[in-house]
């Protein structure tokens, strides 16, 4: 194969490639340098030239894959981060008003037993949520382990119990405003 159709072939792979939409290496830089080989007056560029082509196409490629690399790796650590703090969020939410309600609900039971009941009710709401976030994160370690098995039935199942935990995740929130509002009412109604 001459120089000039390595150059033509090495051409139409990357207009292909620029044509789906893969920008992540400079497409036009490259066929630029390609077209100058292809318009060239000489048969056969000089060795050198060849040798530049071949180390800058080289070059290009790898910063390019490393570039796309570093960008997908720091969105998955995004991801993960959020998530952690979601949970922790949730955790601290709902545990912190069990907690604070647990000792109203002790110190209710000394003055007013009657009244420990209707509190009780907006405490299982607290407890509830922060056994959903707890789950979800038993669920993300396994949904990860899944992820990391590269076959199409552990990405299939990990996906499914990535978007578990997503709903858990909501649920904990859900639980603990319907715990809020439940609170609230039971100190309004309370005489």
């Amino acid at each position: 194969m001459s120089v000039k159709q390595f150059a033509a072939d090495m051409r139409a792979i990357i207009v292909g490639a620029k044509s789906r939409g893969i920008v992540t290496i400079p497409c036009d830089t490259i066929i630029a340098h390609l077209d100058r080989v292809l318009e060239s007056p000489y048969a056969e560029p000089p060795a050198v030239e060849i040798e530049r082509y071949k180390a800058m196409l080289q070059t290009q490629i790898i910063d390019a894959s490393r570039s796309e690399h570093q960008s997908e790796l720091e969105m998955f650590r995004s991801v993960i981060t959020s998530g952690q703090a979601a949970m922790k969020s949730s955790l601290l939410l709902n545990g912190g008003a069990a907690v604070a309600l647990l000792a109203f609900i002790a110190h209710l039971a000394q003055h007013s037993p009657a009244k420990v009941s209707v509190f009780a009710e907006c405490l299982l709401f607290f407890a509830l949520g922060a056994l959903a976030i707890v789950v979800t994160s038993g669920i993300t370690y396994l949904s990860q382990w899944l992820y990391a098995d590269p076959s199409p039935t552990s990405q299939k199942y990990g996906f499914r119990l990535n978007i578990i935990c997503i709903v858990l995740g909501i649920l904990s929130y859900g639980f603990f405003a319907w715990g809020l509002f439940a609170t609230y009412g039971a100190f309004v109604d309370y005489n």
